[in-house]
């Protein structure tokens, strides 16, 4: 079935809260995706602390690890029912009670009128993305991410249309939804180790940097859709092996264990059959086939 997300905005001060519904994190970690447009629109209007809060945290292992700062993201979208109905006997009673506690005092904004007001501002319609200019900075930890250089170095392709995954949903998630995102693999500069850094942090999206704050180089592109946008621009060298730029450097992808660590990196050599593309690993016995 997969790990249920909600994309969460909040300011503790004033307990206002906003709560996306954002199914599976494969789903709707896109910068197309309504929970994308809605927590990017809000950013631009002013800070807000953010997690992309997975069911998964629901079990006492989880639960019985977190601080009082996840314990308060949680709350704006969970609360006493979700759990046992014999927690009171368990050792992690008072988590619960925090959570549950702090459910009862946020102030919920209208989501669906957020995320209608976000379609309008980024004009997803004829876009479908949101803007990746500015900066995204992370108060909390005085971070920042060049959106634009992102977007250029995790721009891929799916369905004939330019997308991303999303820096925010991935920094920001509780845990497990990337892995699945980069199921099939990431590019070679991707840096999927920032994933689940910034969960809960205070962020916001502004047109400059501010001072005393760190750039800090942020890629985060899937193996699939990043071999089609360099097969669509790029195409192939002399030998046949794909191409990552116009500068003739060689696409390179890894794919990653079920911990998560890499393999051995690969390029990719493309051979053209009757009715397949065939994208080949080289020095693999795999083939991925594309229709």
């Amino acid at each position: 079935m997969g790990q249920m997300f909600y994309a969460c905005a909040y300011k503790p001060d004033n307990k206002m809260c906003c709560v996306y519904e954002a199914d599976k994190f494969y789903s709707n970690c896109y910068s197309f995706s309504g929970a994308v447009s809605t927590i990017h629109y809000l950013l631009r209007q002013e800070p807000y602390h953010i997690m992309w809060g997975g069911l998964y945290l629901i079990n006492e292992t989880f639960i019985s690890k977190l601080s009082n700062n996840d314990l308060l993201g949680l709350s704006t979208f969970l609360n006493s029912d979700y759990f046992n109905e014999n927690i009171k006997k368990k050792d992690y009673y008072e988590k619960i009670k925090y959570i549950d506690d702090n459910s009862k005092l946020w102030n919920h904004l209208n989501v669906l009128n957020v995320y209608e007001e976000s379609l309008v501002f980024f004009d997803i319609k004829n876009t479908k993305s949101v803007n990746y200019s500015g900066y995204l900075i992370n108060h909390t930890k005085k971070l920042a991410i060049d959106l634009d250089d992102f977007y250029k170095k995790s721009i891929s392709l799916r369905a004939g249309i330019n997308i991303t995954i999303d820096p925010i949903s991935v920094l920001t998630e509780t845990g497990g939804g990337t892995q699945m995102a980069f199921f099939n693999g990431i590019t070679i500069d991707t840096t999927e180790e920032l994933a689940c850094t910034w969960c809960g942090d205070l962020l916001q999206i502004i047109d400059k940097l501010p001072n005393n704050f760190e750039i800090i180089n942020c890629v985060f592109s899937e193996f699939h859709s990043k071999v089609d946008f360099c097969y669509k621009n790029f195409g192939v060298n002399e030998n046949n092996f794909l191409l990552s730029d116009k500068n003739g450097t060689l696409f390179t992808g890894v794919v990653l264990n079920v911990f998560g660590k890499r393999g051995i990196p690969c390029n990719i050599e493309i051979e053209i059959k009757e009715k397949n593309i065939l994208f080949k690993p080289h020095d693999s016995l795999d083939e991925i086939i594309f229709e």
